[in-house]
Order: C-alpha cells, then sequence, then structure tokens
C-alpha cells in the first residue's frame, strides 16, 4: 500500500518482546547456556549479551560455525525447546508494560507484536501474559526475509497495522531491534531495564522503566 493512502491520523506502537514485555533474559541464557555445554561450543554471557534480540539462525552459525540449514534449524529447536521449558515455570511481565499496552489501547491507536522470536514462544508468552486482547498484529521474525538489524520485522509490522512507518513508535531494548527501527524510518523508544548501554542512545528515547513512559511521551515523540 502506498505511503499516502494509509491513515495519518492513527498511529501505533510496534513492541519487541523478550526484555520489553517479558522479563526472559534468564531462561534465554540459560538456554543458550545449556546448548553450548551439551555441543561442547564455546558461547559467553558477553556473546549472549551481543546477539541478544538477533535471530538463532543469525546466532548459531556465528558460534557453532556451522552452513547447513537443516543443522541450524536443529540446534534452535533445541534451544527453544529449552526455553519454552524454563518459561513455562516463571513467565513475569517487565514493570509497566502491560498498564502501557492496555493505556495504550484506550486511547486508541494500534498495537503490533514485532519479534525476532519463534512464533511458537510468542504464542505462549500471548497466552501466560494474557495479551491477545491487547494487540492486532502479531509478526515472528521466522516470517521475514531478514532479521534485526534489518528493518523487515518492524516494517512488517506497520503493514499489519496498516500505518506508515513514520506513524509508529518502535519499543525495543536491544541496539539491534533499534538499528532496525531507525532503518525502517520508525521512531524508536528503548529500555534498559537495569541494564544501561550507551549504544542505545541511537534511540529516540531512552527510559530505565516502561513505568517513566506515559502515552504523553509517544505522542510527543510523533510530533
Amino acid at each position: 500500500m502506498e505511503k499516502h493512502s494509509m491513515p495519518s491520523s492513527i498511529r501505533g506502537v510496534i513492541w519487541d518482546l523478550d526484555g520489553v514485555i517479558i522479563d526472559s533474559s534468564e531462561q534465554h541464557w540459560q538456554s543458550w547456556k545449556a546448548l553450548a555445554s551439551a555441543t561442547k561450543v564455546h558461547f559467553t554471557q558477553a556473546d549472549f549479551q551481543k546477539t541478544f534480540g538477533m535471530r538463532n539462525a543469525d546466532i548459531i552459525p556465528q558460534y557453532w560455525q556451522i552452513e547447513s540449514a537443516e543443522e541450524i534449524a536443529h540446534l534452535a529447536h533445541q534451544k527453544e525447546e529449552l526455553y519454552r521449558e524454563l518459561l513455562r515455570k516463571d513467565a513475569r511481565a517487565l514493570p509497566g508494560a502491560l498498564e502501557l499496552m492496555a493505556s495504550i489501547q484506550a486511547q486508541g491507536w494500534r498495537q503490533a507484536l514485532g519479534s525476532s522470536a519463534p512464533m511458537e514462544n510468542i504464542q505462549i508468552v500471548l497466552d501466560l501474559l494474557g495479551l491477545r486482547g491487547l494487540l492486532d498484529a502479531v509478526v515472528s521474525g521466522e516470517e521475514t526475509p531478514n532479521g534485526k538489524p534489518a528493518p523487515d520485522i518492524f516494517l512488517a509490522a506497520a503493514r499489519a497495522l496498516n500505518l506508515a512507518p513514520y506513524n509508529c513508535v518502535v519499543i525495543e531494548d536491544a541496539v539491534a531491534g533499534v538499528q532496525a527501527a531507525r532503518a525502517g524510518g520508525m521512531h524508536s523508544i528503548a529500555v534498559t531495564n537495569g541494564h544501561p548501554n550507551r549504544e542505545l542512545e541511537i534511540a529516540d528515547r531512552v527510559v530505565a522503566s516502561l513505568r517513566d513512559l506515559t502515552l504523553r511521551d509517544l505522542n510527543a515523540l510523533l510530533g
């Protein structure tokens, strides 16, 4: 759809999932750690932090040194099975996330999820946190040709909302995600949740917690 045919009065928020809506960093780290140990691959917590927000298909070739799509998919499946098992035991929303989502919905804004996570992971989180009624669209990295920092996921989410990129704000916690938002011509907010990172300062705004963010702030960002 051409940009001029998209509604200009409607605005939207595109949410990352892990580290923004759900506190899942520890489960992801433990599942990567277990996979690395089982396969005798050197993968440190620094490596994990560096690649957080990227797709498994982009991470695994870097550290497991394999190119076979079948082998990559097999390892990715192992990792995500471990992750989902951990997540089912302890899933919690990050402070302010659900409240802000409800406030955005009440004001008539559209909301989408744009996550690098496999759709199976996303579906579990939607159910565990009760997010289905708050979102108008869901896009997984499995559905797009390129993962973050390419803008594909967020552009697909904007299309699903029938909004132009410049009418969307992306909320992210990873550098790759903020880069993807910028590459897609969208405004971005980075939330650190107690893990400050100077590289996130490329976002239009950085907040320590979603409790520090209001709908008025989002409106001001879009102008």
